[in-house]
């Protein structure tokens, strides 16, 4: 059950800066948008991490 949740966040994860990052090349630095678009970014960056982890601690229990 743990490794469908974070293959579906790995999913997620993997959306949020391809998506973010397509958007940044549009916005122009120093507005509002781009700020919340990095943070974004960041976020997904921080799901990959953590949907990374849960899966390798799920296969080293197998």
């Amino acid at each position: 059950m743990v490794g469908l949740i974070a293959r579906t966040g790995l999913a997620a994860g993997v959306l949020l800066p391809l998506a973010a990052g397509l958007l940044l090349l549009s916005l122009s630095t120093g507005t509002a948008e781009f700020a919340v678009t990095t943070l974004t970014a960041g976020l997904g960056l921080f799901l990959i991490l953590i949907s990374f982890i849960a899966l390798y601690i799920e296969r080293k229990r197998r």
